[in-house]
């Protein structure tokens, strides 16, 4: 799989899908991603908050919607019991994993896990939909 990105520009308020992340820094010797192409603007914007930048995770929710880093999923389990929830996709210690919204810790072991077990729907992300991460009684 080659790696997919998208950007979050907190100064234009919009998400960019089809990006480069890139390093123009050669003395930078973490090689972190300080810059990213955002190809429907023709030019690099330089990121000063990493976390604006997210990666895709390869996999699909119910409907075929490609899910990414930042973004905030519905998950329902069916067996002999029902349980369901809404989390944050994060990428921690090589894999993407699942915060609940509401605890704030993890749900499943990870979410391919959940993918494989549940129903699950995508229902935007943390920057463009915000009140996503608001806890309803």
């Amino acid at each position: 799989m080659i790696p997919k990105f998208r950007a979050w520009d907190k100064a234009r308020n919009e998400m960019n899908y089809k990006v480069m992340v890139g390093n123009c820094d050669t003395d930078d010797k973490n090689w972190t991603c300080p810059i990213v192409w955002i190809e429907e603007k023709k030019d690099w914007l330089h990121f000063d908050d990493y976390e604006c930048i997210m990666q895709s995770t390869g996999l699909e929710d119910d409907f075929g919607k490609e899910i990414f880093e930042g973004d905030v999923i519905l998950w329902t389990y069916w067996d002999e019991f029902e349980d369901s929830g809404r989390a944050k996709v994060i990428f921690d210690n090589g894999m993407f994993r699942l915060l609940d919204i509401r605890t704030e810790k993890e749900v499943w072991d990870n979410l391919f896990d959940c993918i494989e077990n549940c129903n699950v729907y995508l229902q935007g992300n943390v920057y463009e939909n915000p009140e996503l991460l608001e806890v309803k009684e």
